[in-house]
């Protein structure tokens, strides 16, 4: 059966951020951005700052359910230098302004700073690095510079940082940037941790390119599943948007192959892991020492695959239905009710396109 391409379009656009939603994380973190860029003190060791995360990369959907607020990671890349100062040092040199600028709005977290304007439905997880190698602060300056923020709205960051990966590969120099994490601080802030968030994004765009551009929404499309289906409460987020990564098909050409793929591929790969009660080790981008999946316990990722082993079933008979109908019934019964409802059988006539507004108001 065909894997219904715009039954999949209306859905992500059902998941995705709504309009106001992401005005206000535009509006937001472009505030903090030039506050920061406004403080003398700060503005002098800020290298660069960029977005990071789901909202950068284009895979998280609006909060459902438990989940009240849109989280943007906001990475500061600063000039500190991890040898003469130590996480908690550089935490530190922010309070002033975040005391001044944010009054019982933040908090200190687990790798970050969360700062939760008051009223809004939007937090900023501020991540701070350290002073990165020489090669990362060209890299940083070139493609973002000190006072610039890689957008997560349209098309023109992604063109930035793919050219500017380009030049790296050219170069012969990207292999040594993927080895060049930045540092940011541990949840004790007594030492400093690598992470290698411009490589996730580098991946991300890569493996789009793979799946002819379906990655992206596939990801969106098991997000929402998961978040229909918390049993476990972990993998979510990250991990599981990593995952997805890692064991959905290349050379796709539908979002539904994405979620197929996928949801096959953890069910196969990782059955013995779930049976034996172990987390599979999850590599990540940049860093193949950080382990993506270790906070998840055995029981989490068991109960994780169980729910995998159902849904893999139920998406392989959503993608091999006879009919529009019968295939649109199946992946809304497994995604939910964001999934446009199936057309009658019958005298039914498969759209050939995304319906448009005309005069009115109406569709046609």
């Amino acid at each position: 059966m065909s894997a219904i391409p715009t039954y999949f379009a209306d859905f992500v656009d059902n998941i995705r951020l709504t309009p106001a939603l992401r005005d206000a994380c535009e509006r937001i973190h472009g505030d903090l951005r030039k506050r920061l860029a406004a403080d003398s003190d700060l503005a002098k060791i800020i290298v660069g700052v960029f977005l990071q995360g789901s909202y950068r990369r284009h895979t998280g959907v609006r909060p459902f359910g438990q989940d009240r607020h849109v989280d943007v990671d906001l990475v500061v890349v600063t000039t500190l230098h991890p040898n003469q100062y130590t996480p908690a040092e550089v935490v530190a040199r922010f309070r002033p302004f975040l005391e001044r600028e944010y009054p019982g709005q933040w908090e200190v977290t687990d790798r970050s700073i969360k700062i939760s304007p008051t009223g809004s439905e939007v937090t900023i997880d501020l991540v701070v690095t350290s002073a990165p190698s020489e090669m990362q602060q060209e890299f940083i300056r070139k493609s973002l510079g000190a006072g610039t923020v890689i957008e997560a709205r349209g098309d023109r960051a992604t063109v930035v940082l793919t050219e500017a990966f380009k030049t790296l590969q050219k170069a012969g120099t990207l292999e040594q940037w993927q080895r060049e994490p930045l540092l940011i601080p541990s949840r004790d802030l007594q030492r400093w941790v690598p992470t290698h968030p411009l490589e996730q994004i580098r991946w991300t765009i890569e493996k789009n390119s793979r799946t002819s551009g379906n990655y992206l929404d596939g990801v969106k499309s098991l997000r929402w599943w998961r978040k229909g289906n918390p049993q476990g409460e972990y993998p979510k987020g990250y991990p599981l948007e990593h995952l997805v990564g890692v064991t959905s098909a290349d050379g796709v050409d539908s979002v539904a192959a994405v979620v197929v793929s996928s949801l096959e591929a953890i069910r196969d790969n990782y059955r013995s892991d779930a049976m034996s009660g172990r987390v599979p080790w999850m590599a990540d981008h940049g860093v193949p020492d950080n382990n993506v999946f270790k906070r998840i316990t055995p029981a989490q990722f068991a109960t994780f695959w169980r729910l995998v082993d159902v849904a893999a079933r139920d998406a392989r008979a959503a993608l091999e239905a006879a009919t529009v109908p019968e295939s649109a019934a199946r992946w809304r019964a497994l995604l939910g009710s964001e999934f446009p409802a199936p057309p009658k059988e019958t005298g039914f006539v498969p759209p050939t396109g995304r319906a448009q507004p005309v005069s009115g108001g109406r569709f046609g």
